[in-house]
């Protein structure tokens, strides 16, 4: 929406000319400021065809009272930071309801103690808006009646909105396995033993009930136990070790006797 209603002239395009005649009457009425400064004025047009003053922080509540008192700008509509790295910078926005314009005032500060004069005692919304500022970039407004934090927490560490700002501390952490040297990463003191993991086993046909070849079957995996899952074997009440396979054959053979002697009966 236009600040400005447009002209009705044909020759002069309607969508500039109230700007421009408007801004050319405000920067006259802005001259006296310089009696507030002590240096001349200087607006410049800033895009969007409003006008936009750079003012020292020592004189910027003189300069918005004057702003608010004899020109009508009655309303505090936004107040930014902005991180320059070498410095930081509060930008205000200020309306006037009756002119139907918008002025901009942009405050250079320090980048080590960024501190300005409040303007909480000329514009009430500037309550909100430095605390909102204040929150975000560390910019304190002296003279403020209530500074502290508005969006974060009241603990929250850091200003977010400064280039500077890390969201967490700055860690050592120690190197990724893959770093250590490969002789120590497949060094046996360095693995993990006594953890269990799936095998495959082929049981014979002894005191274990076969499964189908290829079926994973739990088992456990211990520094020096090595066992030979595909030919078990099995000891003796005599204490001597008899290959499984051999008792497979003993007891066919038991089997074969005994039916040959029912047969007989």
């Amino acid at each position: 929406m236009d600040i400005v209603p447009r002209s009705k002239s044909i020759n002069i395009p309607s969508d500039t000319r109230g700007y421009r005649d408007q801004n050319a009457a405000l920067a006259r009425d802005l001259a006296p400021i310089a009696q507030i400064t002590g240096s001349a004025v200087a607006p410049q047009t800033i895009r969007g065809d409003f006008l936009g003053l750079e003012i020292e922080r020592t004189h910027l509540v003189a300069v918005c009272r004057f702003l608010r008192d004899q020109l009508g700008f009655d309303l505090l509509s936004c107040i930014s930071g902005v991180d320059m790295l070498d410095h930081l910078e509060t930008v205000y926005h200020v309306r006037s309801t009756t002119r139907g314009q918008l002025l901009q005032l942009k405050v250079r500060l320090d980048h080590e103690k960024p501190e300005v004069d409040s303007v909480v005692s000329v514009w009430q919304t500037a309550n909100w808006l430095e605390r909102e500022t204040y929150d975000l970039f560390g910019i304190k407004f002296t003279g403020h009646p209530d500074l502290r934090r508005m969006l974060l927490d009241d603990d929250f560490e850091g200003y977010p909105l400064l280039k500077s700002f890390h969201q967490v501390p700055v860690t050592v952490k120690d190197r990724a396995t893959t770093q250590v040297d490969p002789n120590m990463a497949v060094a046996g003191k360095f693995q993990q033993k006594g953890v269990e993991h799936v095998v495959q086993k082929k049981l014979g046909q002894g005191m274990e009930e076969r499964l189908h070849p290829g079926t994973p079957t739990f088992g456990h995996s211990f520094e020096g136990h090595n066992e030979d899952l595909n030919s078990e074997s099995t000891s003796s009440s005599a204490g001597k070790t008899i290959p499984s396979t051999d008792l497979d054959a003993k007891e066919d053979k038991k089997v074969s006797q005994g039916n040959a002697q029912n047969q007989e009966k």
